[in-house]
């Protein structure tokens, strides 16, 4: 037997044994919970077994607070005295736990302090942690926290560990989702309801965004599909600017609105570039100088003077938001949000999903730029300003949004496959696979899993 975090070539044998004893831990832990486990006593008995199966010195079940911002630590093995019931790490897309929720797979570390996806979490870094395996826990198809095991030695985990995880975390899925229908109460249910409807908003946005992004090393691309995600399902109008320090220039590189502005006036056209000015006090040039994003809810008459210029349209904005866009630690300008419409007021949960877009656009470009170098990454940036600037990005009114993961049981139903097949192919539990069904037969106006796909095919969800 190898110490901790110690990888061995193990024989057809010992793999073998490996294997029987990953499935003893899933079976015994499936039994725990149909006799009716007590959550908190099944989670501990998980954090257990994952060490001692996965032979690591940490593990953790961290749950998502109502806040949606935080996850706390819920059971685990390892930690210091007192870490577990009370440490919390944060839900965004800086820590390993944020990214696990909004990936969609498992997120594996071999080195964490080389880790560009996401920083170590105090967590972690206190505890000497050099590599892990994470994967999220899932309730009803929305985000219920995360399942990860964590080592402070070398060892480089694998597709199965990470199908070890997966089937654990459906266990504890399952579980907690059976436990809660059991006895959430009405009034209890509504408010769990509606944070977790949230959360799975902001996650499923941001696992779109982090998968479509990260598909392109091409800044046009990049940028261009950062545009059209924003666009309607965060703002009317979206802009990314980047700032020149040497000139002191905003250069424009991407724009993307709706079609279908109320009064239907062309966009105003203003240049690519315009000088940046110190005093400005809204948008691109304040939140490039101090590296704060800017939320105005409500836009004023007085600031719409102050900002009009940033922005391409003769309709009056309603709310705004600007997040500054970091690559490599450096600031090189800002994504700028609007709504025309009174009935989207911007808040604090908009503010994360601009951050986490924000985030997800910063990583792809920072592959461009480990690719290019810095110097010619900004240069190309700046050649996009001669580009057509415009983007349409307009959905039709009569074609539902889908999650992510409600996508793909879509495809799934449409290749003839059945739930015991759904589950197994995207390592879920049936009772979540039958949600997402739910879910798709509602949001298509549908009876029957036939009539689903026959709808989606006809919207151009699924082709024929």
């Amino acid at each position: 037997m190898s110490d901790f975090g110690h990888s061995v070539a193990f024989g057809t044998e010992e793999e073998l044994r490996t294997l029987l004893r990953r499935q003893e831990v899933t079976g015994r832990l499936g039994l725990a919970a149909l006799i009716g486990t007590e959550p908190g006593r099944l989670l501990a008995q998980a954090a257990e077994e994952v060490a001692a199966a996965l032979q690591v010195e940490y593990s953790e079940v961290l749950e998502l607070l109502p806040d949606g911002d935080r996850l706390l630590l819920r059971a685990g093995v390892g930690w210091k005295e007192g870490y577990v019931g009370s440490a919390v790490v944060g839900s965004g897309l800086e820590s390993q736990a944020g990214y696990t929720l909004i990936s969609r797979g498992p997120v594996i570390v071999d080195n964490l302090r080389i880790e560009r996806r996401f920083e170590g979490p105090p967590l972690l870094r206190e505890h000497g942690v050099k590599g892990g395996i994470t994967v999220a826990i899932r309730v009803g198809g929305r985000p219920y926290g995360v399942l990860g095991a964590h080592t402070s030695r070398e060892h480089a985990f694998g597709e199965d560990e990470a199908s070890f995880l997966r089937e654990v975390a459906d266990v504890l899925g399952a579980a907690i989702e059976r436990k809660r229908e059991e006895t959430d109460t009405r009034s209890l249910l509504g408010e769990r309801t509606r944070w977790a409807v949230e959360a799975e908003r902001r996650f499923a946005f941001l696992s779109e965004a982090n998968a479509r992004l990260s598909a392109s090393t091409d800044p046009r691309t990049v940028l261009a599909a950062a545009v059209r995600l924003a666009v309607p399902t965060l703002a009317d109008w979206c802009s990314v600017d980047v700032v020149e320090e040497a000139t002191a220039t905003v250069t424009r590189l991407a724009v993307a609105r709706s079609g279908a502005l109320p009064s239907g006036e062309p966009l105003r056209e203003i240049s690519g570039r315009y000088q940046l000015s110190p005093d400005a006090s809204h948008g691109t040039p304040q939140v490039w100088k101090t590296g704060r994003p800017e939320l105005l809810p409500e836009v004023d008459e007085k600031t719409l003077v102050e900002f009009a210029d940033q922005i391409e349209t003769l309709e009056r904005p309603a709310s705004y938001l600007c997040v500054p866009l970091r690559v490599g630690g450096r600031t090189l300008g800002a994504i700028g949000f609007v709504s025309f419409g009174l009935g989207r007021c911007y808040g604090e949960e908009d503010l994360r999903l601009a951050e986490g877009l924000a985030h997800c656009t910063a990583l792809a470009l920072d592959n461009a730029r480990h690719r290019e170098g810095e110097a010619q990454l900004m240069r190309k940036l700046v050649e996009l300003a001669g580009e057509k600037q415009e983007i349409r990005a307009v959905r039709s009114p009569d074609v539902p949004e889908l999650t992510a993961r409600q996508a793909e049981v879509l495809r799934l139903l449409g290749e003839g496959k059945g739930v015991g097949e759904i589950r197994k192919e995207l390592f879920l539990s049936e009772a979540t696979v039958r949600n997402h069904i739910r879910a798709l037969l509602t949001a298509l106006g549908a009876h029957s899993q036939l009539e689903a796909v026959a709808i989606a095919r006809k919207k151009g969800l699924l082709s024929n």
